[in-house]
């Protein structure tokens, strides 16, 4: 497990900040979560630097099973293990690094007005998997404008089919208007497009973007003709029966 916990400060390692500001951070959260209803989601504030949980709302208990002390002792480590194996190597190698990449794009003055969202399945204490979505705001910044303190918020999703992993980050202006400035699958649902080709890859977007066959043959260079034996093909090979079941398949897979 340390190698994980090492790989998460090789992603996001940022400075120390003042315990004064974080203790404000976790002051006001303690507030808030008094007041906030019973429901599937919960808010922590992490501290980068030391791989620490500052702060586990009321509701966490209730997501992962584990109580907030175990998750105040362990730190970062515990949600690490939680995580499933196929996904903890996609947010330690692609959405950690890339979160890191664009917010450093910005001005420092506007890195504390992203909103950042992910996806993952996470193990229960009682050994049940589920899938989480995370929400993610900067609280605090080191002296080198990396952030070192993190206010999550983590909602349970719905589970009625399998995932696939999405980043979006976007940019909150102090309107409250936000724009998105990044998003990017970073897990598709393999095993189903197990045996379909580049071609019939390139036939099921479309399809599902809702262009004709004729349409999709004038893109393709391809006639209209061939790519309806491409669109039966795949009817039968993903075991569906009509388009709107091929785009079910193709966000599933992250081709939307």
């Amino acid at each position: 497990m340390r190698n994980f916990v090492q790989a998460y400060q090789d992603a996001l390692g940022s400075g120390f900040i003042s315990e004064k500001s974080i203790v404000q951070h976790i002051d006001q959260q303690t507030i808030i979560d008094q007041y906030l209803p019973e429901s599937a989601s919960f808010f922590y504030v992490v501290e980068i630097p030391t791989n620490q949980y500052r702060f586990m709302g009321k509701q966490q208990v209730n997501v992962s099973g584990y109580t907030n002390d175990e998750f105040l002792e362990k730190g970062i480590e515990l949600f690490l293990q939680s995580v499933h194996p196929d996904d903890v190597g996609i947010i330690l190698e692609g959405i950690y690094p890339t979160m890191v990449q664009e917010v450093t794009k910005l001005p420092i003055e506007d890195r504390t007005k992203v909103q950042i969202q992910y996806n993952y399945r996470f193990r229960r204490k009682s050994g049940e998997y589920i899938d989480l979505m995370e929400q993610v705001y900067i609280l605090e910044l080191d002296e080198n404008g990396m952030a070192a303190l993190l206010l999550g918020n983590v909602i349970i999703l719905d589970r009625n089919e399998e995932l696939p992993i999405k980043l979006a980050i976007k940019l909150i202006n102090d309107a409250g208007f936000s724009e998105s400035i990044y998003t990017n699958t970073f897990r598709s649902v393999q095993d189903q497009l197990d045996g379909i080709t580049k071609r019939e890859v390139d036939i099921l977007r479309n399809l599902a973007t809702g262009k004709t066959s004729q349409e999709i043959g004038e893109v393709l260079f391809i006639s209209r003709h061939t790519v309806d034996t491409h669109r039966r093909n795949l009817l039968k090979k993903l075991g569906c029966k009509s388009v709107v079941d091929l785009t079910r398949v193709a966000f599933r897979n992250g081709l939307l």
